[in-house]
This record gives C-alpha cells, structure tokens and sequence, in this order.
C-alpha cells in the first residue's frame, strides 16, 4: 500500500476533461504523464480520429489506468459518436474499417531517478512485486505481451521521448494540422495518406506490427504497461492492465483487471521461501507477467 501511495503522488496529475484549450501533454516531464490517447484510422476516407480519453470523465488520469483500478470499479466508456459530434460523423459508416490503438507514456528521468522505485539494496526495484512501481514507462494496446519488446529499457525510454514515437505523436496532434490541442478532433489526410499511418505507423521496437499495434474495426484490445525498473537491457516488465473494446456502434469501453499481476519472478522466491520455513501456500494463483 505504501507503494501506491507513492505512486499515486506520483501520477496524480488530472487531465482536463472537455477543454478545448488545452493542450494534449506529451509525457516527457517527469512527473507529468502523458495523456492517454485513442485515435482511429478510417481506411476508406483516410481521416484520423483523436481522444483524450480523459474527456467526460472528471477527474480521470493516467493512474486510473495504470493501476487498473478504474476499470475494475465499474468500467469506463465512450460514445464516439456523442463525443465527437459532426467531426466523427464521416467515420460511422466505416467501422469495420477502422484501424485504432491506444498509447501514452511517462517520461524516465535519467538525471535524477526521481520515478524509479528504489526498494532493492544496491540496485534498482530488485526487491519491488508492484510491477507499476517503476513509475515510468509506455502505455499500449496489443493482442499479447509478446508483441512488445521483451528487453532493452532505452528503446522503452526513447519511444517515450518527444523525439520517439509516443511524444511525437502527442506533439502531432498539439500542432496546428492536427487537433491544435483540441481533446476530441477529426484530422485530414496529408496528400492522400492519413494522418494516423504518417504519424503512429508503429512504436519502433516496443510493437512489432503498425499502430502500436493496430487493431481493426470492432474488437478488443489488451492494454499493457511497459517498464523496467532494473534499467537494464534485460527483463522488462510487461504488464496487462486492462482490456478495450470498440463495438459496431462505435462505443468505447475500457475495463481493468481485478488485480495487478504480480511478476512471476516473485511469486517463485516467495514459494521457495515459505518451503524453507517449512511452510505451504495453498489456493496461490501464479501470474506471469
């Protein structure tokens, strides 16, 4: 618990749901994550669909995702169609031909480690079983976890980086020839290529298909947070928190895990052990993660 709190404290930055002057934030601030960000690729007419899905939810932010509690308290929607008004009024003929994805991100400070959970002794998050504990890292969906990249933390924090894929495309949509900060938006195609497939073709290494990656026309989508909290190449920390699904009307809805899984890791050393101590754990659910 308390290291949620701390987390917490960490994140509690509130988007601002339903202004229109205020920018989408880019994430690149440690300590100021990044909005979460929706947005469709319509195939046939080419025009890009945004949300911050913090619109319509008042007082909604990046932790409600990441800790996966605010799905797990009664799930989350959208009515694409009521958000969006006439912007999305060109998209409801074309579900099934829609390419979307969601993705945000939460900036590694490399100067200060002030967001890196630094419980182990001599090095960093050794000893953590809160995988969310890293307090950096990437938000996206993605069929499994194998999609996304399984080592190296600097491809991690270089997709989360303005000049990466994540902020650059936050960064995008801030611009004047994108939603010019506006929350919800309808963006025109560039010379006949969307705006999506120009600027979120994929997330370099972190998704090994388009989009982060893409998933198409009415479906579900895994929500996964990527970290690592030993800041080394190795062992990333991979995590479902949650499921979104778009259904054949176009409505949103996003529903959360009822735990946060526990790395597999620890769950091994905490059986070995209780085997020491002679000890047994009966009913225990093993979780990779």
């Amino acid at each position: 618990m308390k290291n949620l709190n701390k987390l917490a404290a960490a994140v509690a930055l509130t988007l601002a749901a339903g202004s229109a002057s205020a920018a989408w934030i880019d994430g690149t601030v440690p300590g100021a994550p990044s909005s979460v960000a929706f947005q469709i690729d319509d195939t046939v007419t080419k025009q890009t669909f945004v949300l911050d899905l913090a619109v319509d939810h008042t007082g909604l932010n990046y932790a409600s995702f990441q800790n996966g509690t605010e799905g797990v308290a009664g799930g989350l929607s959208w009515d694409l169609g009521a958000l969006g008004g006439s912007l999305f009024s060109g998209f409801a003929s074309h579900t099934a031909d829609f390419k979307w994805s969601v993705v945000a991100s939460y900036q590694f400070d490399g100067d200060n480690l002030s967001n890196v959970d630094k419980s182990g002794a001599g090095t960093y998050g050794s000893n953590y079983n809160d995988p969310n504990n890293a307090q950096w890292g990437i938000l996206t969906t993605a069929t499994a976890a194998n999609q996304l990249a399984q080592q190296d933390f600097s491809t991690i924090q270089a997709e989360a980086d303005s000049t990466g894929k994540v902020g650059n495309w936050i960064n995008r949509v801030n611009a004047p020839n994108g939603a010019n900060g506006a929350p919800v938006a309808s963006i025109n195609p560039v010379n006949g290529t969307s705006f999506y497939e120009i600027y979120l073709s994929s997330l370099a290494q972190i998704g090994n298909g388009p989009g982060a990656p893409s998933f198409k026309g009415p479906n579900s989508a895994n929500l996964y947070w990527i970290t690592n909290a030993e800041l080394n190449e190795f062992n990333n920390q991979i995590v479902q928190l949650g499921t979104f699904t778009l259904s054949a009307n176009n409505i949103l809805t996003y529903q959360g895990v009822s735990e946060v899984p526990v790395p597999a890791a620890v769950w091994l050393f905490g059986s070995a052990l209780l085997g020491m101590l002679g000890f047994t754990r009966r009913g225990a659910k093993v979780v990779a993660a």
